[in-house]
């Protein structure tokens, strides 16, 4: 452990005197005033006089810059390594293994973060990040709008998934006693197809100090969740709500619950995740995976949970956990699943309209694609991945998704399939009656989940309003495919909860 400590104290040391020296700042100012000279030597207004003069001018402020980058440069890196060198002398580590450990690839990538985060990311500039990403961004702003550095801090987390997991455990062992007071007892899972309610469910469990859930700042580096926490929060800011990029009027902030879990899953089960389609899973066991999304549960939980908090409880939204009910019940058997359903004409014509929206989105920037399929979040767009339930995508009768019975047929194929498997942990619920009696539907809520808090629970009913419904017009949709949407859709209201 004293390599990692040396190889930690010399990269921090180093980043602190260059920021004492201010040699970011510097060599961006270098590089400026090196094109100001090419536009003078170019310059058609200025006499050869007037060149000279200016370039001369120049010329001094750059050895001047060019001596501080030198002299900084040097003594950033000499002076932690004169305090190295002082320690092994004193017997407290090995120069060698602290090379080692600097070069490993785990340790280049976490210094690495550290390096962009220090360095290059300011409060202002988060802020604005924050802002272009907020789970998919407002309709205003888009991911095209992201800089650079941006862009280069998000991409090392998408493509960093195999170290992100090696520090994982560091992190376990790091946390380790503030995690063994955190327990997985009786998790919520809410899941359905997109658009169904869950956002909405979630906030409401969300909002009692019981549970605990992902929010926007776990972005980017989500499978590290307590070392990111700790790296960013000297830049965190409070940012105002906005709306986020579906245009239904939910207001998000960096604190919003969102649906992150499923870079967990799409990390260990890549098996799954087929090109047009995702797999859904049988019986299958993975030990790593289950150990690794454990310890996940409890350090959402560690950093969610009010100070002496006691029971609190892990919740999370996952549209795509509709294709994993059964295994999910055979990991945590105590668990409760709510798989919430709607109007399905209204229902899959919200479907249809994001769809086509994210296609405008992921046209305009690919970076908003690679955003979203990072999180994990196949569900329009260019990433558009539906769940075959009993291989129903090959069966279809509608080969396009930028249809109304594509996604009916998707729809009959996702609650037939949920309805087939006539399990007790199944908690369906009528998403429309919900929400026109929302103090009746928080009211079984809580009692379905056991709540400890139902009275902050119920009082989420003021912020529930009903969608208005729409005339959808269902004229090229066979009567056939008709007639089974409405027989599974009064199956589920014969199940419903509510």
């Amino acid at each position: 452990m004293s390599h990692w400590i040396g190889a930690t104290l010399f990269v921090v040391g180093f980043l602190i005197l260059v920021q004492s020296f201010q040699l970011v700042e510097k060599s961006k100012k270098t590089t400026a005033m090196g094109g100001r000279s090419l536009d003078i030597i170019r310059s058609s207004q200025l006499s050869e006089e007037e060149k000279e003069s200016l370039l001369q001018k120049n010329a001094k402020d750059l050895f001047g810059l060019f001596f501080i980058l030198a002299f900084g440069g040097i003594v950033s890196v000499i002076l932690p390594l004169g305090l190295l060198w002082l320690a092994e002398k004193l017997g407290w580590l090995s120069l060698d293994a602290v090379f080692k450990t600097l070069l490993s690839p785990v340790f280049l990538i976490l210094s690495t973060i550290l390096a962009v985060v220090v360095l290059f990311v300011k409060p202002s500039q988060t802020q604005k990040t924050w802002q272009q990403s907020n789970g998919e961004a407002s309709s205003q702003v888009q991911a095209s709008n992201f800089s650079g550095l941006d862009r280069a801090l998000y991409y090392l987390a998408f493509n960093t998934s195999t170290a992100q997991i090696a520090l994982a455990d560091m992190e376990d062992s790091m946390f380790a006693k503030e995690l063994s007071s955190c327990r997985i007892e009786r998790p919520v899972f809410i899941t359905a197809l997109p658009r169904a309610g869950t956002t909405l469910l979630l906030e409401c469990f969300d909002s009692t100090p019981e549970f605990a859930t992902h929010c926007y700042r776990d972005m980017p580096f989500v499978l590290i969740p307590c070392l990111w926490d700790r790296f960013s929060k000297s830049f965190q800011k409070n940012i105002e709500s906005q709306e986020r990029a579906h245009g239904d009027g939910m207001q998000v902030t960096p604190d919003s619950p969102e649906a992150l879990e499923e870079v967990v899953w799409k990390t260990f089960w890549k098996r799954h995740y087929h090109k047009d389609r995702i797999i859904p899973w049988e019986n299958e066991t993975d030990r790593e995976f289950e150990d690794f999304f454990r310890s996940h549960m409890r350090k959402i939980i560690m950093l969610r949970k009010q100070v002496d908090a006691e029971g609190v409880r892990y919740v999370s939204k996952n549209n795509l956990n509709i294709a994993r009910t059964k295994l999910l019940n055979q990991l945590f058997p105590d668990s409760i699943m709510i798989i919430p359903f709607r109007d399905p004409f209204n229902h899959t014509a919200s479907l249809l309209k994001q769809h086509r929206n994210f296609l405008r989105i992921h046209q305009e920037d690919s970076f908003a694609s690679d955003y979203m399929r990072a999180i994990g979040h196949y569900d329009f767009g260019k990433n558009l991945c539906p769940v075959d339930f009993d291989s129903w995508f090959d069966k279809r009768e509608s080969k396009e998704a930028d249809s109304l019975a594509f996604w009916l047929e998707y729809w009959v194929a996702s609650y037939r399939h949920l309805l087939a498997q006539r399990s007790n942990f199944l908690n369906f619920l009528n998403y429309d009656a919900f929400c026109e009696n929302p103090e009746h539907g928080l009211r079984i809520l809580a009692e379905v989940v056991d709540s400890s808090h139902p009275e902050t629970l119920m009082a989420s009913a003021t912020s529930i309003h009903h969608p208005r419904p729409k005339d959808i017009d269902t004229s090229m949709v066979s009567s056939s495919l008709l007639e089974e949407v409405n027989l599974i859709y009064e199956q589920l209201k014969e199940k419903s909860l509510n």
